[in-house]
């Protein structure tokens, strides 16, 4: 890499309201990397609650895209993919992480009571594993509280930034009282963290930016 060069850090996405959140993010945590985004939105719109072969091998294209457009780490956005970094790892001679693996550890380092916000039902079925594998990695056990809140796209889509912080907000508040931490699984969701850590009572992680101080780390 030339010198004074920055850091290409190349982010995967399945739906456009993952995009703003992410530069939201290393802005915060990694300003110095260039951020690239690639949106693939039939990565969503195909997925029928099933990481089907084909879309394993999709989500692969893309990942050997990236390396091939000289990134010098690639991070997922799209939550239930995360299981394709397992084997994809190993193909590609930069960093790769996935949604979950940096916040899980997070997670598991603030409190045995993770609260998990997700508004699909896969995204919740992942996080939760990830969270428990995270956890026995760790050698210590956790307690998922589970918030699954269907309508925070759309929601998201219709009313914006207020109303995505408002809907977050009233589950934040719910689950507060018998948690840690919260951990919004999706990264979507990272765009209400500031307002978020005003109100609750307790610590929320957010996805993306717990995935920028793990590649800031990684590439230091």
């Amino acid at each position: 890499m030339q010198k004074g060069k920055p850091m290409r850090v190349t982010v995967i996405h399945a739906i456009a309201e993952s995009i703003p959140p992410v530069r939201l993010a290393f802005a915060d945590e990694f300003p110095e990397a260039e951020i690239i985004n690639v949106l693939d939105e039939t990565l969503l719109i195909d997925f029928d609650d099933q990481l089907t072969p084909q879309l394993r091998q999709r989500m692969g294209n893309l990942i050997g895209y990236c390396r091939d457009n000289q990134a010098d780490a690639i991070a997922l956005a799209c939550s239930v993919y995360a299981p394709v970094v397992d084997t994809a790892k190993d193909l590609v001679d930069v960093p790769l992480v996935s949604s979950y693996g940096p916040v899980m550890a997070d997670a598991v380092a603030a409190g045995r009571k993770v609260g998990l916000i997700a508004s699909v039902p896969a995204a919740m079925r992942d996080s939760e594993y990830y969270l428990k594998m995270a956890a026995e990695e760790a050698g210590t056990v956790v307690e998922p509280r589970l918030c699954l809140a269907e309508d925070l796209i759309p929601v998201m889509r219709s009313e914006g930034q207020a109303g995505l912080e408002r809907r977050l907000e009233q589950e934040v508040l719910n689950l507060a009282p018998d948690v840690d931490v919260v951990l919004l699984t999706q990264f979507s969701f990272a765009a209400a963290l500031a307002h978020l850590q005003k109100v609750s009572p307790v610590p929320v992680l957010s996805a993306p930016h717990s995935s920028a101080r793990v590649l800031k780390r990684l590439l230091s």
